[in-house]
């Protein structure tokens, strides 16, 4: 029996920890998350999606801002063989921390490493218009997305795909080779395929600053850059009304004709107002 310390902190994670708990030859006696934090308007403290499943079903929790001495000391006491990361960023993981399992951590990031490094591999992958795709498991080192490959799990990115579909399914698709992924993982641990350092590409978190179009790009070009930031942040731009108002306008998908070449906004939300459809408000309002 292989002993998994899972860290994680999205709803994508949870597929996998899901997956995990019911694997014969695995047991998890501690799940590793972050630290309940305040979120929304109203700042209201909320457990993450990793918490909040582990608490309803009673599945042993600690929740962390950093890997200190204290941690180091609680965790060693489980004498676990191996750790389990997926969606969790920092605190990023230290020597100490690694030290800690014998057969180290392995982490699952949407991507085939070493290109789109980084904590948004999905919404970068379509805005730069990739359809092809994978899911890596690599061993953790000191440096962001830099261990060594274990699996990669070819994926097709979907030409209407969000960044949220894309995810959805990316993980899904590890959570359904787990299993066979981290059992040839144990039976040859130093089976290993080092990543081609020049090929890296690494890009940033998109703020929601960087999230206004730039409708000088091409129609496809905009279309993509929608679909990458949905769920988060959302695209957005201003429009003008009649009053010459300009207000701040959310697109949350849009339709794109390849043959003409021609972009048309769907679901939108101006700022203080429902989400409608653009047919809706179109007569009243002016992209800006």
């Amino acid at each position: 029996m292989t002993k998994v310390i899972f860290f994680g902190a999205s709803p994508y994670s949870l597929p996998i920890l899901q997956k995990l708990l019911t694997l014969a030859d695995f047991q998890v006696p501690l799940i590793v998350t972050k630290t309940d934090k305040a979120s929304g308007r109203d700042q209201k403290i909320t457990p993450n999606p990793v918490a909040q499943f582990c608490q309803e079903k009673h599945l042993p929790l600690l929740q962390v801002d950093a890997f200190d001495s204290h941690f180091l000391s609680l965790v060693s006491n489980y004498s676990p063989d191996l750790g389990l990361c997926v969606a969790f960023g920092p605190p990023f993981f230290d020597q100490a921390t690694i030290d800690l399992f014998p057969r180290k951590i392995i982490n699952i990031h949407p991507s085939p490493l070493p290109r789109y490094r980084g904590a948004t591999p999905g919404p970068w992958q379509i805005i730069k218009g990739e359809e092809n795709s994978a899911v890596t498991f690599f061993q953790i080192d000191l440096l962001p997305d830099h261990g060594p490959i274990i699996a990669s799990l070819p994926l097709k990115i979907n030409p209407h795909d969000t960044a949220g579909t894309f995810y959805d399914r990316a993980f899904q698709l590890a959570a359904d080779h787990l299993d066979t992924v981290l059992k040839n993982y144990l039976q040859n641990p130093t089976r290993l395929q080092a990543q081609d350092h020049s090929q890296k590409s690494y890009f940033p978190k998109i703020t929601k600053e960087k999230a206004k179009i730039d409708w000088q790009q091409s129609p496809r070009n905009i279309y993509n850059f929608i679909r990458a930031l949905n769920p988060f942040p959302i695209a957005w731009t201003t429009v003008s009304n009649s009053k010459q108002q300009i207000l701040k306008m959310k697109i949350f998908s849009a339709d794109f004709n390849p043959s003409t070449q021609t972009l048309t906004p769907k679901t939108v939300q101006i700022e203080g107002k429902n989400k409608t459809d653009w047919s809706q408000i179109k007569p009243y309002y002016y992209l800006s």
